[in-house]
């Protein structure tokens, strides 16, 4: 099963595709093989690094993604697989034809499902009250948000999560460095549950930009930021404020974290497949009746051993 998210952050690696596994070489000294079956994203942050075109192939057929950093750990660019979905030039088709109020009553529920988990984080810090106010402004969101409520709320959220003094800053670092790195991981297994669901991340509901090849990707996987952002304040609570190795690794396990779906529970990486697949119901239904995974506001993992 495709679940491990691969990074390569030291220099000069050389990546190459060796009998169903992914080589790593530092110059001609074999540093480590992971089988690709096991891959799902490969996170290159690091500057100085060559890699096979064989292997990229190989990545692509697997359904993996892999992601070039720049600034900040923010994605700058990513290789997608093109899936022989036998349903994707439909699915598509829906996409293009979904109507705007449709499109717009989907995006009340993305924003309404964002402030209340930004609400459990609230919570979970200790700000009971500033929780309460967002949970009722999770109730005010109407169709497309006409009103603005997701940057209302955030305003709120922000300040009393990292302080009246924090920005929300894609280039920055520190904070917004592990937020950055969080919301990688995040959205790099959003983009591949689309591929796999035969939905082009290019096509948003809310997000348009010319620019933004995961206009949909970004659209989706804003109910999720939260739980990135309750683990980076974990970690500045222990005074963790720059994106180490066990940061990384704190961040990464977040895909680990246990959702509540229609299914059951299972981990974030395998509830946003879910996620993906009600899309496409939806879509094909014309009813804007998304179901998207609940974060219970604990920090449970569902075990590699136990997974639904």
């Amino acid at each position: 099963m495709l679940h491990q998210v691969v990074e390569i952050f030291e220099e000069s690696r050389y990546l190459s595709l060796s009998r169903g596994f992914m080589s790593v070489k530092d110059r001609d000294e074999l540093v480590a093989k992971v089988p690709l079956d096991d891959i799902a994203v490969v996170l290159l942050s690091a500057h100085s690094i060559t890699f096979s075109k064989p292997l990229l192939a190989a990545l692509a057929d697997q359904g993996s993604i892999v992601v070039i950093c720049g600034k900040n750990y923010a994605p700058s660019a990513m290789q997608l697989p093109v899936y022989g979905n036998y349903q994707q030039a439909a699915v598509i088709k829906s996409q293009i034809d979904a109507s705007t109020p449709f499109k717009k009553n989907v995006w009340k529920r993305i924003v309404e499902e964002k402030i209340a988990n930004q609400s459990k984080v609230l919570q979970g810090t200790g700000k009971k009250l500033e929780s309460t106010k967002l949970f009722h402004i999770s109730k005010t969101v109407r169709s497309g948000d006409p009103d603005n409520r997701e940057a209302y709320a955030a305003r709120l959220y922000w300040k009393n999560l990292f302080g009246q003094d924090f920005v929300r800053d894609k280039d920055g670092d520190g904070i917004n460095g592990l937020l950055n790195y969080g919301y990688a991981v995040i959205r790099a297994s959003m983009i591949r549950s689309l591929c796999c669901a035969g939905l082009l991340p290019a096509l948003g509901l809310y997000h348009d930009n010319k620019l933004n090849a995961f206009c949909l990707a970004d659209d989706l996987f804003e109910p999720f930021r939260p739980i990135v952002d309750s683990i980076v304040h974990s970690l500045v609570s222990s005074e963790t404020e720059e994106v180490t190795p066990s940061a990384k690794k704190a961040l990464i396990d977040v895909l680990w974290i246990k959702m509540k779906t229609t299914e059951g529970y299972s981990p974030l990486f395998q509830a946003l497949q879910y996620y993906a697949n009600s899309l496409v119901k939806c879509l094909k239904s014309k009813k804007p009746e998304i179901q998207i995974p609940v974060w219970e506001g604990q920090y449970e993992s569902v075990s590699r051993d136990e997974q639904v």
